[in-house]
């Protein structure tokens, strides 16, 4: 697919003004939303500060808090997200260091970027870790939560729209992503692709990445194409990309490498 033009873009860059004349509207169920809770595009587990909130009155509390208790509490335990958090030592919005499991013990942040600890997972594998014989960690780079991580992503990007044009979010092209991030219907199809530089990716973590580094890593865009919209979230040397259509159809993966680029499908 060719990329015709860019047409919403969010940073930390830009920072979030008060919106007055827009419908008290939440954008996922139409309910009022004057009043609402905090809504991060970016979830505050990865790193969204101040710079990534919606203004007050496009999400409802209730829409809000469904989507940090479901949808992304599951994804943030996920591939891609959970080794960010872990690497980077972002911690969760408790305060409390992130962690994963892996085969050698869980592995847990120490909320100081490019040092981690390990809980080994028996006294053998602490005696080679102290020994020098265990000197690799391997991440498994597969969703465990495949559906949450795909409806957070349509969430975010519906969120971006909303962010750049709110009457745009309500639009009923965006009905199919509204319905499937907030409450989908059992038999839907959805996917979303992952394309990683390995090699640059890797040598960022063993060079450190500092947090100011990890915010202007990260890139929240919704591009046009000639009858949709898509969603483009950068982690770094990492991009995640994801329709906001339920009729699109994946990409034929053959023309991309599958060690650089992975398509997932979800099936509600």
């Amino acid at each position: 697919m060719k990329v015709q033009h860019e047409n919403r873009a969010f940073t930390s860059e830009i920072w979030w003004v008060t919106l007055t004349d827009i419908k008290m509207n939440c954008i996922f169920c139409n309910k009022p939303a004057a009043g609402s809770s905090v809504s991060h595009i970016l979830p505050a587990s990865l790193g969204g500060q101040e710079w990534a909130c919606l203004p007050d009155g496009l999400v409802c509390k209730q829409c809000n808090q469904y989507f940090g208790e479901k949808i992304e509490k599951l994804a943030l335990s996920s591939f891609p997200f959970l080794p960010f958090r872990v690497l980077l030592g972002i911690p969760t919005q408790k305060g409390t260091s992130p962690k994963m499991s892996t085969r050698i013990g869980t592995v847990k942040g120490s909320l100081r970027p490019g040092q981690i600890g390990i809980d080994p997972a028996s006294p053998e594998v602490e005696e080679a870790l102290q020994a020098g014989k265990i000197t690799q960690m391997r991440i498994i780079a597969e969703p465990t939560e495949p559906t949450a991580v795909c409806r957070m992503l349509v969430k975010m990007g519906l969120e971006v729209v909303a962010r750049d044009s709110p009457d745009d979010a309500r639009k009923k092209k965006f009905d199919s992503a509204r319905v499937f991030a907030r409450n989908p219907v059992r038999g839907t199809h959805w996917w979303f692709v992952i394309s990683t530089s390995h090699e640059l990716l890797f040598s960022r973590f063993l060079n450190g990445i500092s947090t100011k580094d990890w915010v202007a890593g990260v890139n929240l865009s919704v591009y046009q194409f000639d009858e949709f919209e898509a969603f483009r979230l950068q982690l770094l040397d990492m991009i995640i990309f994801t329709p906001l259509d339920g009729w699109v159809l994946p990409p034929d993966m053959k023309e991309f490498p599958e060690s650089d680029y992975r398509l997932f499908r979800v099936k509600i």
